[in-house]
């Protein structure tokens, strides 16, 4: 049976001379989760869609996150090594204790959170 009424989820993405700022919205799960890196990953390299150069810093701002299954945290991870790759600064912003919980769980907090160390001397959760 299908979900008359499937979660919502939503991408904002705001670029600024410090840095990029995707937005997430809703459920980062199996049937999202591609959306996150299909919109994301160009922000790594030159000439994305918005014809902008590419980011130094992209902010992944969670705080209308409702949810994360195991498909979103694999987007995460795969998003973690394609911004190292493109020397690229990834940080995840305004965690949401459901996000932080499976962070910790799975025993991947510190892998991406690793650049939040070096930002601003703050590396407390949900800061980044």
């Amino acid at each position: 049976m299908t979900n008359p009424h499937p979660p919502l989820f939503g991408l904002e993405v705001d670029h600024a001379p410090d840095g990029v700022v995707v937005r997430v919205e809703g459920d980062l799960d199996y049937e999202t989760h591609r959306e996150l890196v299909d919109k994301v990953t160009p922000l790594f390299a030159p000439g994305d869609a918005a014809r902008h150069r590419p980011a130094e810093v992209v902010r992944l701002d969670f705080a209308g996150l409702r949810c994360v299954d195991s498909s979103g945290l694999s987007a995460l991870l795969l998003l973690r090594r394609r911004a190292d790759e493109a020397g690229v600064r990834l940080l995840l912003q305004a965690r949401p204790l459901a996000l932080e919980r499976v962070l910790v769980m799975t025993g991947t907090l510190g892998h991406l959170t690793a650049h939040e160390q070096d930002s601003d001397g703050q590396g407390r959760p949900g800061t980044g």
